[in-house]
């Protein structure tokens, strides 16, 4: 049987059924929930609904550039501010990191929160949480690079992945090792150009925004989960396990003092702008 394929009109009517003033589509089950939140912030009324997947989203995104369709698409930044054919759009909405993951795990408060009441005590990480930030960035800085040129200049080489297992000091480490992420630049530096490579890397002198909302949220996950593992072993003595599930559930809701961090009020004020729109 064919798959059933809804029409423009349907498509941004979908909202209605809901009793929402506009439709928005984002990629995959993650994204609702973080996107609900933003649009709850912005006091816009949205159904917001996942495709399945970022092929579908493109074919979401392509009825919005090429028939004018009537409904919205938020989805991941990918550092699209770097690059060369990004399409800019009244009715796409892109987080201020490079994916949502970047400001759900940004602040201390949700993860601080949780180690506490695994410890069983009150616990103030925010200074070492705020350290192990700015390390684990600058440690990653040339994969960035590499990242953000691999995709300006269509190379098709996978930098980051889906995981950090590989560019860590061990499996329970949450340090990167200087010595697998050379070895790795090594392997693949031989397909750019310096000219390539410098050029990105005066783009990043440019941007206003941390290295940390330049890497990919993914990558972040497992060396996080491993820091948090770390934090409880410390401060109660025992050992817990810790699942990406479980750190999505804590970190999700990005509005506590949303008006104070760049990430979220950026998107917010970009959503308000629909109103002035529709």
């Amino acid at each position: 049987m064919a798959e059933l394929e809804y029409s423009n009109d349907a498509l941004a009517a979908k909202g209605l059924f809901y009793n929402k003033v506009i439709t928005v589509y984002v990629e995959g089950k993650d994204d609702p929930l973080f996107w609900d939140n933003l649009f709850n912030l912005a006091e816009i009324e949205a159904h917001i609904e996942d495709v399945g997947g970022s092929e579908e989203l493109k074919k979401h995104l392509s009825k919005i550039i090429d028939e004018d369709a009537d409904f919205f698409i938020a989805t991941d930044n990918d550092n699209s501010e770097f690059l060369k054919d990004t399409i800019n759009h009244p009715n796409i909405i892109r987080s201020y990191g490079y994916s949502i993951e970047n400001s759900m795990y940004y602040l201390p408060s949700p993860i601080e929160k949780t180690i506490s009441n695994f410890c069983r005590k009150k616990l103030d990480l925010s200074e070492e949480f705020d350290n192990w930030i700015n390390d684990f960035s600058q440690s990653v800085y040339d994969l960035i690079v590499y990242d953000i040129a691999n995709n300006r200049f269509k190379k098709g080489i996978s930098i980051f992945g889906d995981n950090c297992y590989r560019f860590l000091k061990g499996q329970n480490s949450f340090k990167i090792c200087s010595i697998q992420t050379n070895q790795f630049i090594n392997s693949i530096e031989s397909n750019f150009s310096k000219e390539e490579i410098d050029e990105v890397k005066e783009l990043i002198n440019q941007s206003t925004k941390d290295l940390w909302f330049l890497i990919k949220g993914h990558f972040i996950t497992h060396a996080l989960i491993n820091l948090i593992k770390h934090f409880i072993k410390k401060h109660s003595g025992t050992s817990k396990s810790m699942t990406p599930d479980f750190l999505y559930s804590i970190t999700i809701d990005c509005r506590e003092n949303w008006e104070n961090r760049i990430d979220i009020k950026t998107v917010v004020e970009r959503i308000k702008q629909i109103n002035k729109s529709t």
